[in-house]
C-alpha cells in the first residue's frame, strides 16, 4: 500500500512543476509580445521570483500569497474554488490548527495542491513589484495576458515550453 501522505506530496511536486512550466511559459511569451522584453530581462525577472521563493521559504509564519498582499495591496483568490487565502490555515499561519494528525496533514497536502498555481503567480506579481516596481494596473494586465497566453496554447505545458523557447528564446530548466 502506498503512503497517502508520501504520494499527497508527489503529486504537490508535480502539480508544482506544471504550473511553474504553464506560467512561466506565458509570463515570457507574454513580455517578449506586449511589452517588447528580449531574453535577458525576462531571465533577470525569473531569478528574482526565485529570491521571493526562497524567502517565503524561510518560514512557516507566511506564505507567498500573504507576501505579496502585504506589500502590494493585491489579493490573489483561487476563483475555482471560490475561497481566499485568509481563511485556510495552511496559507494563513495566523490560524492556529493546533497539533495535527497524519490524516489532517494528508488532507491539507491534498488541498494546498490546489493553491500552487495562485502562489506561482503571486511570486511573479512580488517580483514584478520588487524588481519593476509594477502596481495594480500593470499587474492585472500582465496577469491577464498570461492566462490568454495559457488558452492559446491549451493549457499544455509541454506546448508552453515549446513557445516560450521559439517565440521569447527562454528555455525553461530542470524538467
Amino acid at each position: 500500500m502506498r503512503d497517502a501522505l508520501k504520494a499527497a506530496e508527489i503529486a504537490m511536486q508535480k502539480e508544482m512543476e506544471r504550473q511553474v512550466d504553464m506560467i512561466y511559459s506565458a509570463m515570457a511569451i507574454a513580455f517578449h509580445r506586449y511589452w517588447g522584453w528580449g531574453p535577458l530581462r525576462i531571465r533577470r525577472l525569473m531569478d528574482k521570483t526565485q529570491d521571493a521563493w526562497d524567502e517565503c521559504g524561510e518560514t512557516n509564519e507566511v506564505s507567498m500569497l500573504q507576501m505579496l498582499e502585504d506589500e502590494t495591496g493585491i489579493e490573489i483568490r483561487n476563483h475555482e474554488l471560490g475561497k481566499s487565502w485568509h481563511d485556510l490555515a495552511y496559507l494563513n499561519a495566523k490560524i492556529d490548527m493546533g497539533r495535527m494528525n497524519r490524516a489532517q496533514w494528508i488532507y491539507m497536502r491534498q488541498r494546498q495542491k490546489d493553491w500552487i498555481g495562485p502562489q506561482v503567480i503571486a511570486c511573479v506579481l512580488l517580483a514584478l513589484y520588487r524588481k519593476y516596481g509594477f502596481g495594480h494596473q500593470r499587474c492585472l494586465r500582465i496577469l491577464g495576458q498570461i492566462e490568454e497566453i495559457e488558452a492559446e496554447f491549451g493549457y499544455d505545458p509541454k506546448k508552453l515550453k515549446a513557445a516560450c523557447f521559439e517565440e521569447a528564446r527562454v528555455e525553461l530548466k530542470g524538467r
